[in-house]
């Protein structure tokens, strides 16, 4: 497989990891790859300079604070940069020049992952501008509940149960983890407990939390699976 054509594979695996996430499907942007190719296509984009302020892509990207998935990160980074002239990757490094820290993917260090924080109902901080304080509902026994009676008390990362582990004291004990990272959400919401939690163990849980934003399920398991 040439550089090209595995820059064309990133650029669709890219794309679905991208909807996954962040719920945004960019469409057009997709139907141009596959009829023109991926190189052709960031090339394109690359042509236009950008004018401070983003596009659509880059902001959803940037609210969801996975600037690490856009195009312009990958034109960037060591395996695809060379398929780019100076010029462009010039104006890739622009874009992200004026994006915040935040609005990237960051590893978090083991010692900075605490188990008794992950339930707790806190404060979630995007950025400076704004703040979102979970709701009484978001922290209710009523949600977990509904989400293990949806789910069972089996982590979906690794499949163990308590009760299997340790008996009756262990029965029914799990952690939840919000699927859609509360610092994304810009305003105060409803939480669905069927449709934005999961039942995981505290272990999974913890690596889970080991990125900001959280890896997915998928992503964990996959790491795993190494």
């Amino acid at each position: 497989m040439s550089l090209e054509d595995e820059f064309h594979a990133a650029v669709l695996r890219g794309y679905q990891e991208v909807g996954k996430e962040t719920g945004y499907w960019a469409n057009y942007f997709i139907r141009d790859v596959k009829n023109l190719g991926a190189l052709t296509v960031a090339k394109k984009l690359l042509s236009k300079k950008a004018d401070g302020i983003p596009a659509t892509g880059l902001q959803t990207l940037i609210d969801h604070h996975r600037a690490d998935l856009s195009i312009e990160a990958l034109v960037l980074s060591s395996a695809f940069s060379s398929l780019f002239t100076a010029e462009e990757l010039d104006e890739a490094q622009f874009r992200l020049h004026a994006v915040p820290a935040h609005a990237f993917r960051r590893k978090i260090s083991p010692l900075e992952i605490r188990i008794e924080d992950l339930n707790a109902g806190k404060i979630y901080r995007e950025g400076a501008a704004c703040t979102v304080v979970l709701n009484a509902y978001e922290r209710s026994e009523a949600a977990r509940k509904l989400c293990i009676a949806k789910y069972g008390a089996r982590c979906k990362v690794c499949e163990m149960t308590f009760g299997e582990v340790y008996g009756e004291i262990g029965e029914g004990f799990i952690h939840v983890h919000h699927i859609r990272p509360l610092a994304a959400v810009r305003k105060e919401y409803e939480l669905n407990p069927v449709k934005d939690l999961l039942p995981v163990c505290p272990n999974c849980h913890a690596m889970l939390h080991s990125h900001d934003p959280p890896l997915t399920v998928e992503e964990l398991r996959q790491i795993m699976s190494l």
